[in-house]
């Protein structure tokens, strides 16, 4: 057992501000709803049915005594878990007792709110596709074309050595030219899509390069069923349009087969608000270390990736994962 740092003179200050933090039903809904999520202040008055100057104050408890952090989104603050001190002297205290919060389940009334907020985030991105498709892969490649990373995905698949039966998935697939790799190195490629104008854009990419073996599914990518499971998923330039991130990774635990892989693409964080506008994005890229956690918190192990940083400033990350074996 790793030793812990002796308490300061202001422990007993610290142990009550914790207690007084812990001691109210509605911040610990606000703590189980945080978990694997990010939330604005309006979103939690919303899913919890609180008047703003309330949930900013017990915001205000829960931070101040280290349990949420914020993270700025452009012009917008969200609220999230904190990363607890692997030494601090009450570490232990508050890993188990948020662990054993974690094993309660939110009430109905929670769930069907916070789904509302997820509906409005889906909303809002089927939205801007529905209205912008035609010219968002041109958007796209003012951010990251894929001629820029294309080496590095090809040099992660080849080290994989996958064989070409690999059944794949590929979420979101867009008119991005990763689409006709996949379709020539692997026999067949399903592409799903939630949005009808953006799965049009990709059947017309496909018809015009011939592209035989790519099959099409119309869907939600959270209510996602398959006959078989897949061997390769692949979200290239997606998490960031999607409403919970870390959900899609337990998501994709149930689409995978055991020691299957998910290779995703996307940015590191930036504050370049104008991609909401032109591109749609609901996040500004991702802590690598919070797709690592949320992977792993889903049962993938991570294996190799990369970084690579493009010329307008943005930094691409690539990784691999493996699923969890039986």
């Amino acid at each position: 057992m790793i030793a812990q740092p002796l308490p300061t003179p202001t422990a007993p200050a610290a142990i009550l501000a914790l207690s007084k933090a812990f001691a109210d039903p509605l911040r610990l809904d606000v703590l189980r709803l945080l978990q694997n999520n990010s939330f604005g202040v309006m979103e939690l008055c919303h899913i919890t049915t609180t008047p703003q100057s309330g949930m900013s104050h017990h915001l205000k408890i829960l931070t101040g005594c280290g349990l949420l952090e914020t993270k700025r989104e452009g012009t917008s603050i969200f609220y999230r878990r904190a990363m607890l001190p692997q030494n601090g002297f009450l570490s232990d205290l508050t890993k188990t007792f948020l662990e054993t919060l974690d094993q309660t389940a939110l009430s109905p009334e929670l769930l069907k709110t916070r789904q509302e907020i997820y509906d409005d985030r889906s909303q809002q991105s089927a939205d801007f596709f529905k209205r912008c498709a035609a010219q968002l892969k041109e958007n796209q490649d003012l951010v990251a074309s894929f001629e820029h990373y294309s080496g590095c995905v090809g040099d992660l698949i080849g080290n994989e050595n996958l064989p070409r039966e690999t059944r794949v998935i590929e979420i979101g697939a867009g008119e991005s030219p990763l689409l006709t790799s996949l379709s020539s190195t692997f026999k067949s490629v399903l592409v799903v899509d939630n949005s009808a104008e953006m799965l049009k854009k990709t059947k017309a990419r496909v018809e015009q390069e011939q592209l035989k073996n790519v099959h099409f599914m119309l869907q939600d990518y959270d209510t996602l069923t398959l006959d078989f499971p897949a061997d390769l998923l692949v979200c290239n330039m997606v998490l960031h349009h999607l409403p919970a991130p870390a959900a899609f990774f337990q998501k994709a635990a149930g689409l995978i087969k055991p020691k299957g892989k998910l290779l995703l693409i996307d940015l590191c964080p930036h504050q370049q608000d104008w991609t909401r506008d032109i591109c749609g994005d609901l996040w500004l890229g991702f802590e690598p270390d919070d797709l690592d956690l949320w992977a792993s918190a889903s049962g993938f192990q991570r294996g190799q990736g990369a970084f690579l940083g493009l010329k307008n400033g943005f930094q691409l990350q690539l990784k691999i994962f493996t699923a969890h074996s039986l």
